[in-house]
């Protein structure tokens, strides 16, 4: 395809996919299509977009269906069954056939969702003529589009999802799921460069791989260069360096001045270095030699600072790119530390050094160069791992592409991605690194003396991993239980015991004293209100309630359920609030974790100050003014560490899960701290009053964010001591150690942010007898204003409002992927959507976690890859030519599903240079069967269609060495050379012949390739839509040949055929001549643009004088070429919605047709004007060709007669 193809190609899935979104989106927001309809996506219609990769595969057996169902006996079905004009048919993959009406259904304020519902006349058509063999036959090409062919423009969601190999959703969540999956997964164009490293990065069978001999050609090259004075980045700089000055804007990018480096170098040098490396021979080099040069420019210049370098490196020329040093650094101090690097050590122009750090890291570690990482996101969290993963799976699809995403884009594309297998399994093989170098810089694995990490340290990475989110995800689970409800406990036990009993049905009081009497009062009221038991109310008449239900007056005490649920609920608050202490401990520096750990810790709460103004006692004196001890912060607390003789402070925010060093602190705390840390009698004072102290009372009293420099009054109390440690721990990871969890659960208990008391209340559902709302609505809206984090989360999930609806997703993304991610289930409205939000945090965590066999099955030694990890190496490289043969065919199946769905063609090869080499192009230039044998290494292989199943096999890889430009080529002539087999392209060659049969092949596959490991089209199921193709022109043919031959029975002296155009309607200027009079009817019959007059007339002239036969093929061909120089060479496809065929096959029609012509005969010019335009021969311009020969004809003889349109029309027969 030209590249106006593909972006045509492209806006046409596009446009699909966003149909679909939207139509799913409406569905969704419209209560009543939802309970009309259930969650049927099979029923759901959309619009389908014309030339859209799914209607190029459906659009064929859309028409034969069509054609089918006008057959004569399938009308007296019609007529029988009252099926109506507009009906909608549909075929399914099984051959059994339907009909619907098209059904609409809305709110009133909603737009419609039109929908099927078929209704089955298989048994009808049975044993019609042409429906018993056609029906199979088309039901493998509804195989092949998403299970079903269905008339009309319209298809069904379920339809175009199965398509894509996506699930079909028949639930809320799901359907919600899947409207992230279309909105976030199209990936942006990568950069003109990709990620700098296609050359250094190549795949092993690569004839441009810069290994062994090639990079000792590179390093002397760079040698006789420099000469060891200097970097040559410097030398190449400056001629190029462009100076950037603030307000500049793009031109002084880093892109900008990077490309404008690359292309000087590139055209300056690159020849010279493609012939010292021998690389000019190559073809692909000549053919790419512009990219090849470019790609070589940048592996210069970084081998010359780093001759060692490798993409699965952790270092680059002594530069540690994951070094203990940057945990709880943010992300970008790690480029420009390797900045400073390369203008100090290694001597880079400080001008230069950004640029050369961008094509470093681009490669290596692409993570660092993401600009839109939120604020608080820090290294060697759980949330850095998730954001790693995040952008190695984007580079393993695009190399490059994360560099030009946003963070929500990032996040939804790899959370929403999941649900497409070969991604999700792609993503599993990438994403151990990022674990890997999480336990490393915790301190949680080692490496030995050489720096080497063996298999089980990497397993002991991914184990503690494993229980490091376990326990957040617990903590989170214990946080996002709903509170227990006292209705809902009442209501289980009265069901439990008597289940046929109505909780609603209302009684009177019979007996008894305190009142009631004419009331009616609920049984579930009473047994809550402990007055069931008593058997004072009853019916008012009939038998007695206790007789129908006798277990009433033995139901449980609600009071005691509800006790029960509430410690219980309680006890879960502050496990997951030991867990999340646990957690926040465990993120301090290690310097700071030691006296964590070793250390003697007092706690202290924090207590607002509040001030008491002077005032006059009673007895006549007068009180001062004064501070006196308010409000104690429910949200954090300080820990005053000694740890020999130094003391530190740390303020710690359980729900926010953060435990941050503050120096400041400790001259206020060493005046509480008293006796001797090495006699392990350390005593901390109880409290303290401390003035313009460095907190923000703030974080304590509401859970928001501690702002910095701000100074409060506050007393301190102490509410715990931990001792010091009598020996050294064992070992045990601080997360996990027995005193954190001693000191954890001391601080929840002792400072919970909720009380048992106020679960109690929160729940109590009192009943209106019971008359105390007002302290639980109080108590409520605290806790809905201060102590739920995902605030904008919860409430735009809950608030009903489908467009804040997808706003609060991304909070909830974004909150869960920086960690703030607890939640407390507060009741009735929030309790869902709370829910809700823990749930895609806790997905987010999941998600994240790696089996330690997937980590382990990377040093499996039948891939090549070592058993111990080497020092500065990587479990896997960031390209896809580095990932084992698994991933590799898995990338491969990733980039097919995503190019499909999203349209996206930059997802193949696009910008990145060939790296066939000779022996690739050794066996492409194989015949099929030997280049099948020599591929797939298999002498069982003997005819094409073995190799069709082979490829359609679900299991079938890539295999090593292969690449995806030879896969391709051996599937298009499998694919072909076994269609070509098929009765249906028998019948079609007996038409049209071989030649024009194999024409219309190659045209239709390189519109529409074969796709290989794909949900949708299988190779075997593409030769099976090629006979259904075959069979359309098979039809089409004998109609156009047909039609023609009809036309030759024809009287065309006869009316209408003798109707004349008045020159009135064509001729304005008055011409005379006849040549200029049939130019200018031309130009009036003709709808394209760009038509000049001089030159048809040119061509009238020429071919009126030379006397050319007219039913001379050839010289058709070249009229056509002298008229429509443009459209030489183009080739209609076949399987269009129209009546004639592909324009190999309307030529090779035409062929045969003229021999049937006699140009003596009196109406010869209509003869040859409607076999040109009737058989469509040309990719365009037939009617300008058909209109040049019945000009010629007639010039000839001196003469012209205008045709008028309706004779055009009435020759052709397909207009």
């Amino acid at each position: 395809m030209k590249p106006i193809d593909n972006f045509a190609y492209d806006s046409k899935n596009t446009l699909q996919k966003k149909t679909v979104s939207q139509t799913i989106t409406n569905f969704i927001g419209d209560k009543y299509a939802i309970e009309r309809l259930g969650w049927k996506c099979n029923e759901i219609l959309v619009p389908c977009v014309e030339d859209s990769a799914f209607d190029q595969i459906h659009r064929s057996g859309k028409i034969s269906l069509s054609i089918l169902l006008r057959h004569d006996d399938f009308l007296f079905v019609r007529a029988r069954r009252k099926i109506p004009d507009n009906a909608i048919f549909l075929l399914d993959e099984n051959g059994r056939l339907y009909f619907s009406h098209r059904n609409i259904v809305s709110s009133n304020d909603r737009p419609a969702t039109p929908f099927v519902s078929p209704q089955e006349i298989t048994a009808d058509v049975a044993g019609l003529a042409d429906f018993d063999d056609n029906l199979p036959l088309l039901a493998k090409v509804a195989a092949s589009s998403g299970g079903r062919i269905i008339t009309g423009d319209e298809v069904t969601v379920g339809q175009w999802l199965r398509f894509n190999g996506l699930q079909v959703p028949d639930n809320e969540q799901d359907t919600c799921n899947l409207l992230d999956l279309l909105n976030f997964s199209t990936l942006p164009e990568p950069p003109k460069y990709g990620n700098y490293w296609q050359l250094l990065d190549a795949p092993d069978e690569s004839p441009f791989k810069l290994e062994g001999n090639n990079r000792a050609i590179i390093l002397d090259l760079i040698q006789s260069c420099t000469l060891d004075f200097e970097a040559i980045i410097n030398g190449l700089g400056r001629r190029v360096q462009i100076e950037g000055t603030p307000g500049d804007g793009a031109i002084t990018s880093t892109d900008y001045r990077l490309q404008q480096l690359i292309e000087s170098a590139a055209s300056r040098h690159g020849q010279y270095y493609l012939s010292k490396l021998g690389w000019l021979t190559e073809a692909a080099a000549k053919k790419q030699s512009t990219e090849l040069m470019e790609q070589l420019t940048v592996a210069v210049i970084l081998l010359d600072l780093d001759p060692a370098l490798d993409i699965a490196n952790t270092h680059f020329a002594g530069f540690d790119l994951y070094s203990k040093d940057y945990f709880k650094q943010r992300p970008a101090q790690v480029g420009t530390d390797l900045e400073v690097h390369l203008i100090k050590n290694l001597h880079v122009e400080p001008s230069l050094a950004p640029l050369v750090t961008q094509m470093i890291l681009a490669g290596m570690a692409p993570e660092y160069l993401f600009t839109d990482w939120p604020s608080s996101l820090q290294m060697g969290t759980p949330a850095w791992v998730i954001a790693t993963q995040a952008v190695h799976l984007v580079e393993a699809l695009v190399p490059g592409a994360s560099r030009k995403m946003t963070y929500q884009h990032l996040m939804g594309f790899s959370q929403s991605t999941k649900s497409l297998a070969p991604l999700a399994a792609l993503q599993a093989e990438g994403s151990v690194d990022p674990v890997v170098t999480w336990a490393w810089m915790n301190g949680l694995i080692t490496r030995d003396a050489q720096g080497n990490l063996d298999a089980k340290e990497i397993e002991h990475a991914t184990l503690e991993y494993d229980q490091y989110i376990a326990m957040m995800l617990e903590a989170a689970e214990r946080f996002s239980r709903p509170l227990p409800d006292r209705i809902q406990l009442a209501l289980q036990e009265l069901k439990s015991q008597e289940r046929n009993c109505d909780p609603d049905e209302l009684l009177v009081k019979h007996r008894g004293s305190g009142g009631g009497a004419g009331r009616k009062v609920s049984v579930l009221d009473l047994y809550m209100g402990d007055e069931l038991h008593t058997k004072d109310w009853d019916r008012l008449k009939g038998t007695s309630i206790y007789k129908s239900f006798p277990e009433l007056p033995f139901l449980f005490p609600v009071a005691d359920l509800y006790e029960t649920a509430t410690s219980s609920h309680f006890d879960a608050v502050l496990g997951g609030l030991a867990r999340n202490i646990q957690i926040a401990i465990s993120q301090v520096l290690p310097e700071d974790a030691a006296s964590i750990e070793y250390g003697a810790i007092g706690v202290y709460c924090v207590q607002k100050m509040n001030y008491k103004p002077a005032r006059t006692n009673g007895r006549g004196g007068v009180s001062p003014a004064r501070y006196i001890p308010g409000e104690t912060g429910r949200y954090g607390v300080i820990l005053c560490v000694q740890l020999g003789y130094a003391i530190k402070c740390f303020e710690l925010f359980p729900l926010r899960m953060e435990c941050r060093y503050n120096p400041e602190l400790e001259a206020f705390f060493e005046p509480l701290v008293s006796g001797s840390f090495f006699k392990l009698d350390t005593r901390f004072s109880d409290q303290e009053e401390l003035e313009k102290a460095p907190v923000d009372l703030q974080a304590y009293l509401q859970n928001v964010t501690p702002r910095a420099s701000i100074k409060s009054r506050i007393q301190v109390r102490k509410i715990g001591v931990l001792e010091a440690p009598r020996e050294r721990s064992d070992g045990t990871p601080l997360y996990r150690s027995p005193r954190m969890e001693i000191l954890s659960r001391m601080i929840a208990e002792k400072n919970p942010y909720i009380t048992e008391q106020e679960i109690h209340q929160l729940g109590l559902q009192q009943t209106v007898r019971e008359k105390a709302i007002e302290k639980t609505d109080a108590i409520f809206n605290m806790i809905l204003n201060l102590i739920i984090p995902f605030k904008s989360c919860v409430e735009g999930l809950t608030s009903g409002d489908p467009k804040k609806h997808g706003g609060a997703i991304f909070d909830c993304i974004v909150d869960a992927a920086v960690l703030a991610m607890t939640i407390f289930a507060a009741p009735v409205a929030i309790a869902a959507a709370a829910s809700k939000a823990a749930s895609i945090a806790g997905k987010l965590l999941s998600a994240s976690r790696i089996l330690a066999s997937a980590a382990l099955s990377l040093f499996n030694p039948l891939s090549g890859l070592p058993q111990l990890l080497k020092a500065g190496g990587k479990l896997v490289g960031r390209g896809v030519a580095k990932l084992s043969g698994h991933a590799l065919s898995l990338a491969h199946q990733a980039k097919q599903q995503l190019r499909f769905l999203t349209g996206a063609n930059s997802y193949d090869l696009l910008k990145v240079i060939d790296h066939t080499g000779s022996a690739t192009h050794a066996r492409m230039s194989l015949d099929t069967i030997s280049h099948a044998r020599a591929l797939l290494k298999s002498d069982a292989i003997e005819t094409a269609q073995h190799i069709v199943t082979r490829l359609s096999d679900k299991h079938f890889k890539l295999p090593k060495g292969a690449t995806e430009t030879e896969l391709r080529h051996l599937a298009n002539n499998a694919v072909k050379e076994t269609a070509y087999q098929s009765k249906q392209a028998v019948d079609l060659e007996s038409l049209i012949g071989r030649k024009a049969l194999e024409e219309l092949t190659e045209a239709f596959i390189k519109g529409h390739p074969v796709q290989l490991n794909d949900a949708r089209s299988t190779a075997q199921g593409y030769t099976e839509t090629l006979a259904v193709l075959y069979e359309l022109e098979s039809k089409k043919a004998r109609f156009m040949t047909g039609y023609q031959q009809d036309i030759l029975k024809l009287d065309l002296g006869k009316p209408p055929y003798n109707d004349i155009m008045p020159d009135s309607l064509f001729n304005p200027q008055g011409f005379t001549d006849p040549s200029q009079r049939a130019t200018a009817w031309m130009l009036k019959g003709s709808t394209s643009n760009g038509n000049d007059f001089e030159n048809i007339l040119g061509v009238l002239r020429e071919y009126t004088a030379n006397k050319a036969s007219l039913t001379d093929p050839n010289v058709i061909r070249e009229i056509h070429r002298k008229l429509v120089p443009e459209a030489v060479g183009r080739v209609r496809d076949a399987g269009a919605p129209t009546k004639y065929g592909s324009s190999p096959t309307g030529f090779a029609l035409l062929e045969q047709h003229l021999k049937n012509l006699d140009p003596s005969h009196p109406h010869f010019d209509k003869q040859v004007l409607g076999a040109v335009v009737g058989f469509q021969g040309f990719g365009d311009g037939n009617g300008r060709t058909a209109s040049a020969l019945y000009s010629i004809s007639q010039l000839r003889e001196n003469r012209f007669t205008a045709m008028p349109p309706h004779v055009f029309r009435e020759l052709n027969g397909i207009f």
